[in-house]
């Protein structure tokens, strides 16, 4: 048996378990991390903040533009210098409650 006939055994083998649906080590178990639900995101323009809460306008072209008014908390993480007039992107989550909780902002740099 020459090497190429060794190699093409090899090869079907690996291809046989690969397809086979056998874990390649059994004896690893695999944890189940529960999936958070995802952030929805947007972006704009800080109009206000006051008391925890963001207000962004958001311009989209062909719509009106709306403002948008976020929960701040204590495990929103802000990235950047967070001020009015701000271009900023803002990861969220939509609360039981109906509100727009802020999980995540990043604050956008100006064109220099």
């Amino acid at each position: 048996m020459n090497i190429r006939h060794l190699l093409r055994a090899v090869y079907s083998l690996a291809l046989l378990l690969t397809l086979s649906g056998l874990p390649a080590q059994p004896w690893v178990q695999e944890e189940s991390v529960p999936a958070e639900a995802p952030f929805e995101f947007v972006s704009g323009t800080v109009v206000e903040m006051s008391g925890g809460k963001l207000v962004v306008n958001r311009a989209v072209p062909g719509k009106p533009a709306e403002n948008l008014t976020f929960i701040m908390n204590g495990e929103t993480k802000v990235e950047g210098n967070l001020r009015v007039q701000a271009r900023v992107t803002v990861g969220f989550k939509t609360a039981d409650t109906g509100d727009l909780v802020a999980v995540r902002i990043i604050v956008r740099q100006g064109r220099k």
